[in-house]
């Protein structure tokens, strides 16, 4: 169940083009009304029963298997489409086995918060009994039995431990929980800390409940393998699981109606870790049909599963899907890190990326003096910006760098100011400022129902983020939060930023020249192996993706080199730019090429 939500990888030259970017665009969802407060309904989107059938598949739930000796939970079973796909395997198991009715009952369990959606499902699920001979009062009986109205995260520590876990569980933004809910939640779950979503507590949840050597098979986001907020479930996986397939499905419409989400199967076993599965599937044109979308996918899992155990050729793999094996040295922590962030690569790819970690320092440097930070969030831009320049007293007035001025490659500012509360030891005294306190007043409503008025009734007119004096009439370069390619932008000292920019300041490096490489195709190649790509192409340029992104040392690069820098970075001429990134680095482009 996916809604549409969120924020949001165009091709590099061949030289530097990337292999599987297993980034998800999380959606959200909500989850319907429970005790204590209600959560807020945002819509339900069911998967595709070909891609169901796909998850069962490579979760090894086939009818061939006894499945009346195995529990199956389905956590957020909505309107069944996990539930009545694992109920069909289940019942055609049992018959050919011909097991008594009773032994049906404990093979499965799902659940479902909203009683509208649950209600619907169990009356699917009593049809499909009634196909296999049940009565109405035992199909009744036994649809209730496997499907219960209730919060699967409260009550999941009481479960009995299962053989799989399978589903796709709801994605809630914390501060669309009730705050009484999200402490319940946050009490249980130590990985939902910071802004990690509800889909990472279903995640762990479902792991706890997993028996020894059984599998959680999920179609979820996959950003908690490298966004901040899931490094808490990253070091779950890396302690007790075993982390054994991402197979990312960007563009393969897995869901019933198109929605603005980018998921991954993924499944982890209650085991030591092993190797690693990592594929792509994409579909260019989307299937016309659930016959022919479940064509297309049939194939899917014999494939994976072959090269899961090392005898999958790239060759023979179906049109679409693209899939290496991993073999990891050691726990998921020590492979990846605790605190990796960015899909993985092809192996050749990776090598190269780590053949330059290895060999160079990152952007954030201590020894450069280079710092990535991002700009000023308001809360309320509507009160907090402004393009009149009379409005409140002129030593309010910052002048603010909104992403649009950055269109072009060059700083264009559009005029407007922030109404700046602050002060460099804090808010200001509003008695101080008449024409600021009139303002503010006039929108102290809604000034006062924002979060962070809220939590501190104090300083009702602050804003989110304290303005950073240090950065006002220093050289920086912006670069915008999302857009098809690095775009740095240069600074001089005449504007603060606003959160739609990061922003990079440099002790040692002249920005310009910084400014050059980071136009580059090989920066670009960092952010691509680190960071998000986005429908149509866009990148996430995250702070925590810019850091990450390896420069030569400033005294490394020649006084020709750094002049060719400076003209490519003026001049927005990237394939300039890239050629003398290609020389500091020490990338040929014929074994580049070979590699790639």
């Amino acid at each position: 169940m996916i809604d549409a939500a969120g924020r949001e990888r165009r091709r590099l030259p061949a030289a530097l083009q990337l292999a599987l970017p297993l980034v998800a665009r999380a959606p959200q969802e909500g989850v319907g009304r429970s005790e204590p407060g209600p959560v807020t309904t945002t819509g339900a989107v069911a998967t595709r029963a070909a891609v169901v059938e796909l998850m069962l598949d490579l979760a090894g739930y086939r009818e061939a298997e006894t499945l009346t000796d195995r529990l199956a939970l389905e956590p957020a079973a909505g309107e069944g489409a996990f539930l009545l796909a694992l109920a069909r395997r289940l019942l055609a198991s049992w018959q050919r086995q011909g097991r008594p009715a009773c032994d049906l009952v404990p093979a499965l369990l799902a659940y479902e918060l909203d009683e509208g959606r649950a209600s619907q499902a169990r009356q699917a699920l009593c049809q499909l009994l009634a196909d296999y001979g049940f009565g109405a009062q035992e199909a009744q009986r036994l649809a209730a039995s496997w499907l219960r109205t209730g919060d699967f995260l409260v009550e999941a520590p009481s479960l009995p431990a299962a053989d799989l876990v399978v589903g796709n569980p709801p994605y809630v933004r914390p501060e669309a929980l009730p705050r009484e809910r999200l402490s319940l939640y946050r009490s249980l779950y130590r990985t939902m800390r910071g802004r990690a979503d509800l889909y990472v507590a279903f995640l762990e949840a479902a792991l706890w409940r997993l028996k020894p050597g059984a599998l959680c098979a999920f179609i979820c986001p996959d950003r908690w393998l490298f966004n901040q907020y899931g490094a808490g479930l990253r070091r779950l996986v890396a302690e007790a699981f075993s982390l054994e397939l991402v197979l990312e499905m960007h563009r393969a419409a897995p869901f019933a109606q198109a929605v603005t989400a980018y998921p991954a199967i993924t499944l982890i076993r209650r085991a030591r870790q092993g190797h690693l599965v990592l594929a792509q599937f994409s579909e260019e044109e989307p299937a016309a049909s659930e016959e022919e979308a479940a064509s297309r996918l049939r194939g899917l899992a014999g494939a994976l599963e072959a090269v899961r155990q090392g005898q999958g050729v790239a060759s023979a793999l179906p049109a679409g899907l693209r899939a290496t094996r991993v073999e990891m040295a050691g726990p998921l922590s020590a492979e990846l890190g605790v605190d990796w962030s960015g899909p993985v690569l092809a192996p050749e790819r990776l090598a190269l990326l780590r053949r330059l970690e290895e060999r160079f320092p990152t952007l954030e440097s201590e020894e450069t003096g280079t710092t990535v930070g991002i700009g000023l969030a308001t809360g309320l831009d509507e009160v907090f910006i402004t393009s009149d320049s009379r409005l409140v007293e002129p030593s309010r007035l910052l002048p603010l760098a909104l992403r649009g001025d950055t269109a072009g490659g060059v700083l264009r500012w559009s005029g407007h100011y922030l109404v700046n509360p602050w002060l460099p030891e804090g808010l200001v005294p509003l008695e101080d400022f008449p024409r600021l306190r009139a303002y503010f007043s006039r929108h102290a409503e809604a000034l006062r129902r924002r979060y962070v008025a809220r939590r501190s009734p104090q300083q009702w007119y602050r804003t989110i983020d304290r303005v950073q004096f240090g950065l006002i009439g220093r050289h920086k370069l912006y670069v915008p939060d999302i857009a098809r390619r690095l775009e740095p932008v240069l600074d001089e000292g005449q504007t603060y930023p606003h959160h739609n920019l990061y922003v990079i300041c440099s002790g040692s490096w002249d920005l310009e020249a910084l400014g050059g490489l980071l136009l580059s195709d090989v920066a670009l190649f960092f952010v691509a192996c680190y960071g998000v790509r986005m429908r149509g192409g866009y990148y996430r340029f995250q702070a925590q993706y810019l850091r990450r992104i390896r420069l030569p040392r400033p005294g490394e690069v020649t006084p020709r080199q750094r002049q060719g820098l400076v003209t490519a970075f003026r001049q927005r001429d990237r394939r300039l730019a890239t050629r003398i990134a290609l020389e500091l680095y020490g990338i040929g482009i014929g074994s580049l090429l070979t590699s790639c």
